[in-house]
């Protein structure tokens, strides 16, 4: 039996809760990893102070549209490098690789521009203080400078992994994590014989670790043999159109949702810059729970999609019930860690008092349904591997903005601060229960027809 052969039919007959633990752990980790040096650069950047913290926070939205960008170009070549590979086609496997270097360029040329034209203004849309204004920008200058080093990273290390190498690409992104924990307390603070740099040496620390990623890829992925990668000028224009194509809806998404946090930033600008910083503290510890959910989430995907198409009706029920189930029990672990311990986790921010009044709320409140997160982020994925991108997609954006920041904007007239909070339980709650609706419906559209299998244990689990 050819490795081909049984790398295919692991998906189809290893025992489902094994198989997605093995599936997931390795993306879980290098994700956590990833994740776990946001909350350390805010930690760091919190020592230079309450108005540092804001700053990041207000400047994060415009940062994560390059990540935005560089995720559209990394899931565009991905999928049309992964498909070129399964059909033999080498010269569509060096087009796509070609075209994403190309693509990456170009749209770092462009973040450099487009990001000093426009950055005084995105950070005077949000704030009048002229210290955090200051801050900001100064901050946002560095970043998209050398921006190209966040969408390179992301690009070539998704390259790896489109070949098979998930293993370098974990290497790239622990070394890019690691060396940014390394560099920020020496940049920010001066320490040997760097000068003390503050928020700027702390975008300095992020490029330089990005950079350093994605310079780590690029040769993993020249001595890759399954692909030959060159810059060129004028690379193969189906490529480019195809990559734009398959990769523009991820950008597009994530884009609308960084732009859901700049609505709750002016929200929270109504009470104090204080709020924003307790804001953005609580988003990296959020953010890193988030994080490893959707890697189990990606994880699922591809074993339910596999036995969608062989017909597998009892093996499709065991991944829903496995995913639903570790996706809960890990959010319940960050329920239990979040909301029984707000005080030290925001006093590693260096919270003043009035932060961690406000936080203690903040932190709970963001929290408290970390399960119907769970619930809601499971079913999106699951709709996407029966093939139903679109409304996967909508359920994330209604969440966002027919829920989350109108909800918002309205417990905000209040005048009460801990009211606007509640605002993100409530859009939990709606969007999960708007997911569990979405997966009934095509779970009886696509998979209860099937036929040739019994339900898991003979019981419907929907």
């Amino acid at each position: 039996m050819t490795d081909a052969v049984q790398t295919e039919n692991k998906m189809g007959t290893q025992p489902v809760w094994s198989l997605l633990l093995t599936m997931a752990l390795p993306v879980i980790l290098s994700t956590a990893v990833q994740s776990l040096y946001n909350i350390v650069d805010g930690i760091f950047v919190s020592q230079i102070g309450e108005t540092a913290l804001s700053a990041i926070t207000y400047a994060m939205p415009m940062c994560n549209i390059l990540m935005a960008v560089g995720t559209g170009i990394a899931v565009g070549m991905n999928t049309m490098l992964s498909r070129s590979l399964g059909s033999r086609d080498s010269k569509g496997v060096n087009d796509a690789a070609s075209a994403a270097m190309f693509l990456v360029v170009v749209s770092g040329i462009l973040a450099a521009v487009i990001g000093h034209l426009t950055l005084d203004a995105f950070m005077r849309s949000q704030t009048a203080d002229p210290e955090i204004l200051e801050a900001g920008k100064q901050y946002l200058t560095v970043y998209y400078t050398l921006g190209i080093g966040t969408i390179a990273q992301l690009t070539f290390e998704r390259m790896l992994i489109a070949t098979g190498n998930t293993m370098y690409s974990m290497i790239s992104q622990g070394v890019g994590a690691l060396l940014n924990i390394i560099f920020d307390p020496i940049l920010i603070f001066g320490l040997f014989f760097f000068p003390e740099m503050g928020i700027t040496g702390a975008a300095v620390a992020t490029v330089m670790s990005q950079l350093i990623a994605a310079a780590i890829a690029i040769f993993l992925n020249i001595r890759n043999r399954e692909i030959r990668i060159h810059f060129t000028l004028k690379p193969a224009l189906y490529a480019v159109k195809r990559i734009l194509y398959l990769g523009l809806p991820s950008t597009v998404l994530l884009s609308l949702n960084n732009f859901m946090m700049f609505n709750f930033n002016m929200v929270l600008s109504r009470f104090s810059s204080t709020a924003v910083a307790v804001f953005g503290a609580c988003c990296r510890y959020t953010g890193f729970f988030y994080a490893i959910l959707n890697a189990l989430c990606s994880s699922t995907v591809p074993i339910i999609a596999y036995n969608y198409g062989a017909q597998k009706k009892k093996r499709i029920n065991e991944a829903l019930r496995y995913g639903y189930l570790y996706g809960i029990i890990m959010m319940v672990v960050g329920t239990i860690i979040c909301c029984g311990f707000p005080v030290p986790l925001l006093r590693l921010f260096n919270a003043t008092d009035e932060m961690v009044a406000i936080g203690v709320v903040g932190m709970r409140m963001l929290c408290m349904l970390y399960t119907a997160a769970a619930v809601r982020n499971m079913s999106t994925c699951v709709v996407q591997a029966l093939g139903h991108s679109i409304p996967s997609m909508l359920v994330d954006l209604s969440r966002n903005y027919l829920i989350l920041i109108p909800a918002a904007w309205l417990l905000s007239m209040t005048g009460v601060l801990d009211m606007v909070w509640l605002s993100i339980p409530i859009a939990d709650l709606v969007s999960a229960i708007v997911g569990v609706i979405l997966i009934r419906r095509y779970y009886k559209k696509d998979i209860a027809p099937m036929k040739n299998s019994e339900l898991w244990s003979g019981r419907k689990i929907l």
